[in-house]
């Protein structure tokens, strides 16, 4: 039962993960916009209005001046929500995976401290490897992009060692 229910909750969360994930790379991202292709939006959005029927050139050229800055703006702050959204969810698990292992290191604490002992020495390596490459990632300055940048560069050295180890012992296997 504990490994069903250990099962479901790891599946929801890369579930839910990935799912945030995708919903944010898919956000329309205007830092990969041109200033041409906002103002294209901005024309095409004053045409559909019948702007230029009631405008004069220059008033008209303001109106899409103005509506090409509030769209790279609405575009900024739906992509910053969506990150946020993301670096929440990172983060409460991160706070319930913390409060697990607390629990799961004091229940087995009670029953065998040998075997406690040694998950907190791997627990206390996971969280130093953590802490430097926290250290070594660049935010650029903003601390919600450093923890983005941390997530991704942890992620990447972790599949990079799962891969070597995967090959490592591969390679192992066919030499014996």
């Amino acid at each position: 039962m504990e490994n069903l229910i250990t099962k479901s909750i790891t599946y929801l969360v890369v579930f839910l993960g990935v799912l945030f994930t995708l919903w944010v790379m898919n956000d329309d991202n205007p830092a990969e916009m041109s200033y041409e292709q906002q103002k294209q939006w901005a024309i095409v959005e004053a045409k559909e209005q019948g702007l230029q029927a009631t405008k004069t050139a220059t008033e008209l050229n303001a109106i899409i001046s103005e509506r090409t800055r509030e769209i790279a703006e609405e575009k900024t702050e739906t992509l910053w929500n969506d990150v946020s959204t993301l670096i929440n969810f990172s983060m409460i698990t991160i706070y319930v995976a913390v409060g697990l292992v607390l629990l799961a290191f004091l229940y087995l604490a009670a029953i065998d401290m040998k075997k406690a002992l040694r998950i907190l020495i791997g627990v206390g390596v996971f969280t130093l490897f953590m802490v430097i490459v926290y250290f070594t990632s660049d935010g650029g300055g903003d601390p919600d992009m450093k923890l983005a940048s941390t997530a991704i560069n942890a992620t990447g050295i972790l599949i990079g060692i799962a891969i070597l180890g995967w090959i490592g012992g591969s390679v192992v296997k066919f030499i014996r």
